[in-house]
């Protein structure tokens, strides 16, 4: 099981240097093509396609890293009414939902990144695929840590990683 929790921890360090670096290349992609128009009277012509593709990249991968933390937004207050028999039947509940919906949203994603794998964005020459792929990889991870989540019988917001409790 350490080994396993090792992995996992390694993975999560990769996702986040990668969103970091993501993060980086969006910005200075966005400040050069701003200096470049404004000082040089020029503009690079992918700047537009690369910034979007690097953000939504970002955003799903950055919604990924928000419910391992458990730090979407959640109303918890009904839960928290309930009998703490009741709460654990709920808190497997909610997590099989997000399974269900993260599952719709892989393969959703999947449809569409197959559908415009040959379309080529006409600037950046990336294949728009690669824009819908982020929807099938954000999808994935979510449900495998709802799905970790429907077995540990925790709800997420009293974690700060899959299966790891706040201190």
């Amino acid at each position: 099981m350490r080994q396993f929790r090792r992995i996992f921890d390694a993975g999560w360090k990769v996702l986040d240097a990668v969103m970091a670096l993501m993060m980086l290349a969006m910005i200075g992609v966005v400040f050069a093509n701003v200096v470049l128009r404004y000082g040089f009277s020029s503009a690079m012509a992918s700047s537009v396609e690369v910034s979007r593709f690097l953000f939504v990249w970002i955003v799903m991968l950055g919604a990924v890293a928000c419910l391992r933390h458990g730090e979407h937004l959640q109303l918890t207050s009904v839960v928290e009414a309930m009998p703490p028999r009741l709460q654990r039947l709920m808190i497997v509940l909610i997590q099989v939902v997000i399974v269900v919906f993260c599952a719709m949203l892989f393969l959703g994603s999947m449809r569409q990144t197959f559908a415009n794998w040959a379309n080529i964005q006409p600037m950046s020459g990336l294949p728009v695929g690669t824009v819908y792929l982020a929807g099938a990889v954000g999808g994935a991870l979510m449900a495998v840590i709802a799905a970790i989540r429907v077995f540990s019988g925790r709800s997420g917001y009293e974690t700060d990683e899959v299966g790891e409790e706040r201190q």
